[in-house]
């Protein structure tokens, strides 16, 4: 957090303590067993288990001033476990039609142990960031939780002829918050912008009163292509209205919590998850076809574009990190060993964004590839420059940009910058077939 060239290293007045070490030992466990089963020649039963242990701890001992003498306990002995049965049935009822049932039913536990802050006897802890009041209150709530999921899909597939498809489906999918999303305790602005995990620069709380989101989804895909599939059109629109879906919003209650961080629309804020109601809807478009076909070779196109719009049905606000609309062309070129590609890279300008984590707006920009490979009998060499023009652009889902300055402060880093996507880039690579 605190390491690196481009940021503030010691801190304080005088600023003689150095940056704040954190700790993180996590331990992952599991085995997963499946089995398919043929009931008849065109009917076929997957069905298996999965079983996980998961353990994280989360400590950040204390680097100097008023810290001292304990060490700040984020996550003590956290536990996420996870005991799934699966099966899906596939029927292919005749040459045109095929079902695909699924079910997943999965308990997660989850439990922590009790935490406390850095110095919970002095004036750090009890006057100016209340770790003391937040550790005890947290101390003092149930922490065991259980929650009993169940996942469903269907679908349909209908194949009226060689150069058509259909599919129909329907499907629940369930998530548990995980556990810095449930356990994390602190209200005290730089405990809780080392909790962020998802690169918005914001500091997030965590509420044990979170309850599983579940995402009910239909979806529609048409497949058209040639019997060769030389050229192919698919287009997949959808819907999505997600139950109990984990957003955010500003804290109430807690050492950050001010009228300030409830109103500020150009700053890094204090949030706590929250479950809230929302929706998504999207299509998926992808293509490809032969242009020509000549003594320099083979000429084609692919193209796929992809456009998503999520609402948060109780704010009105835009969900966070959504991609705008964003299409891909590339023309191709075989000739002999030769396989080449020129791709143009589109994206719209991102402004419909999540106003309660002040999510930065990014421009639209497009950019240009090229790419080439030869092939021989045993070997292959790839080459390519990437952002040709080495273009200035701004990633739409890279977050927030807080890579220099005074990083342990909330706001001791400039508001409003977002993560620059990569410039000219040239690669080759080499490999071979034995």
């Amino acid at each position: 957090m605190q390491f690196g060239d481009g940021k503030q290293y010691y801190y304080g007045d005088p600023a003689t303590i150095p940056g704040m070490p954190m700790d993180t030992k996590a331990n992952l466990t599991g085995v997963v067993v499946s089995a398919d089963i043929d009931l008849s020649e065109g009917d076929i039963l997957r069905v298996g288990g999965e079983l996980q242990y998961y353990r994280l701890d989360d400590w950040w001992p204390p680097s100097g001033g008023n810290m001292a003498p304990n060490t700040f306990e984020n996550i003590n002995n956290g536990q996420r476990d996870r005991y799934a049965l699966f099966g899906e049935w596939e029927a292919n009822l005749d040459p045109q039609w095929v079902s695909l049932f699924g079910v997943r039913h999965e308990t997660v536990k989850m439990n922590t142990g009790d935490v406390h802050g850095y110095a919970e006897t002095n004036g750090m802890g009890m006057m100016v960031n209340n770790q003391l009041i937040d550790s005890s209150n947290f101390n003092s709530q149930d922490r065991n939780k259980t929650d009993r999921n169940w996942d469903l899909t269907a679908l349909l597939r209908y194949t009226p002829d060689s150069t058509q498809t259909y599919e129909f489906g329907l499907a629940r999918k369930t998530r548990s918050p995980n556990l810095y999303e449930r356990y994390t305790w602190s209200t005290w602005a730089m405990a809780a912008i080392m909790n962020n995990f998802v690169g918005d620069g914001n500091g997030y709380i965590g509420n044990l009163d979170l309850e599983p989101e579940v995402a009910h989804t239909v979806s529609f895909t048409l497949d058209w292509h040639s019997q060769d599939r030389r050229w192919e059109f698919k287009a997949t629109p959808y819907y999505t209205r997600v139950t109990d879906y984990i957003d955010a919003m500003r804290c109430t209650d807690g050492a950050s919590c001010t009228e300030a961080n409830a109103t500020t629309t150009d700053q890094f804020v204090v949030l706590q998850y929250v479950n809230q109601p929302a929706r998504l809807y999207g299509i998926d478009l992808y293509g490809h076809m032969p242009l020509a076909k000549t003594d320099w070779g083979r000429f084609g196109l692919n193209g796929v574009l992809n456009y998503t719009n999520g609402k948060n049905l109780d704010t009105d606000d835009g969900l966070y990190n959504v991609m705008p609309l964003n299409a891909t062309l590339i023309l191709t070129h075989q000739h002999g060993g030769w396989d080449n590609a020129l791709e143009l890279v589109l994206a719209h300008r991102k402004d419909d964004v999540s106003d309660v984590r002040n999510e930065i707006k990014t421009p639209g920009y497009g950019l240009l590839n090229l790419r080439g490979s030869y092939s021989w009998k045993q070997a292959r060499v790839d080459f390519g420059i990437e952002n040709l023009f080495d273009k200035l652009y701004y990633l739409p889902t890279g977050g927030a940009y807080t890579g220099q300055g005074r990083t342990m402060a909330i706001n001791g880093i400039p508001w409003g910058i977002a993560v620059p996507g990569k410039g000219r880039s040239v690669y080759t690579a080499v490999s071979f077939k034995f």
